[in-house]
């Protein structure tokens, strides 16, 4: 929105309003005397425009920044936001007039490139704090390492220019206005340029904040990378134990199935010759075609006991679960087929 700072020409004295964000406390008003000729030039490059101009953008910037800070989950660093507060400068410069015959215009359209001028070190400082500030959109996978500060400028906010210190920014645009009672004020139009000021401000007071819950974020993946493991394990042991099970009784399976065809007559077996080989084939491929079902679409009363850990398998694991499932159905089918022969004999 645009904002509004009146100077009238007949008023004796001028308010200007200051507010300490951080501490919480009272706008303070102070009076001073009138500048008359620096407050009252209809121009877009009177002294006192451009200080009031100054002023405000201050403002502006703690306004910003006070905001951003009561918004964020980071600690700040008191003390150098307060050093930050006290020496960050707004410099304004190669202004121009836009409007055409100034002299007869009752609205001045002024631009002007204007500079904030951060505390020596701010910039190093925040762009090491964008390089380490938490991720909380990664959901656990590792943010972009690569993507620094000038990044982010260059993409998001081409018009500004971060060096040395400095953040420039282009087409910061004001208004001069006359009043039909020659009341001048002056409107400013809202640019990027305050808000990134904050930014770099709040990444640089919240640095150190963004270090220790770096660190405490790696305590935290090194014991659930710890946590992980140890249930993989307990998985893959659990896997292991069902497999020797179910390997005991797939030997003791097919060690029924023979006898009971050793027993048959020699005619017997002679006559069911085909028909045996015809089983064979179709206990395999009906046994490959069940194993295949996945784990998770088996309800949860029917799970076997090993199967519970589905969650923490890997490949290899989902791999040795299906060649435990065929076994199971091979040991199913081979029983039934030996209490057939068994049949056949007696």
């Amino acid at each position: 929105m645009n904002k509004a700072i009146i100077l009238g020409l007949m008023c004796s004295t001028v308010l200007v309003s200051g507010c300490d964000y951080f501490k919480n406390k009272k706008d303070k008003t102070v009076v001073e005397e009138p500048k008359v000729q620096q407050v009252t030039d209809f121009s877009c490059t009177a002294p006192a425009n451009i200080e009031q101009l100054q002023d405000y953008v201050k403002d502006e910037y703690l306004k910003n920044l006070d905001q951003r800070l009561r918004h964020s989950g980071y600690e700040a660093d008191q003390a150098l936001l307060d050093k930050i507060r006290k020496n960050i400068k707004f410099e304004i410069g190669h202004i121009s007039t836009k409007t055409d015959n100034p002299e007869q215009a009752k609205t001045l359209d002024c631009s002007t490139l204007i500079t904030a001028v951060l505390p020596n070190g701010l910039q190093k400082r925040a762009e090491n704090a964008f390089m380490d500030a938490p991720c909380d959109e990664c959901e656990g996978e590792d943010s972009d390492s690569t993507y620094t500060l000038q990044d982010y400028f260059n993409n998001s906010f081409p018009a500004l220019t971060l060096k040395n210190d400095k953040l420039n920014g282009i087409d910061f645009i004001y208004h001069i206005e006359k009043s039909d009672k020659d009341e001048i004020s002056l409107t400013m139009e809202s640019h990027e340029i305050i808000s990134e000021a904050a930014h770099l401000t709040e990444l640089a007071v919240q640095y150190a904040s963004y270090l220790k819950v770096n660190e405490k974020n790696k305590e935290y993946s090194k014991k659930s990378v710890e946590d992980d493991v140890a249930q993989r394990e307990l998985a893959q042991k659990a896997l292991d134990v069902r497999q020797k099970e179910i390997d005991g009784e797939q030997k003791v399976a097919v060690e029924k199935l023979n006898v009971a065809w050793d027993r048959l007559t020699a005619e017997q077996r002679t006559s069911l010759q085909q028909d045996q080989s015809d089983w064979f084939e179709k206990r395999d491929v009906d046994c490959k075609v069940l194993a295949q079902k996945s784990v998770h679409q088996i309800d949860d009363k029917e799970l076997e006991t090993y199967q519970k850990k589905a969650n923490d398998w890997n490949d290899a694991m989902y791999a040795q679960n299906q060649a435990i499932q065929y076994s199971k159905c091979f040991i199913q089918k081979t029983n039934e087929r030996s209490v057939y022969l068994n049949n056949l004999f007696n």
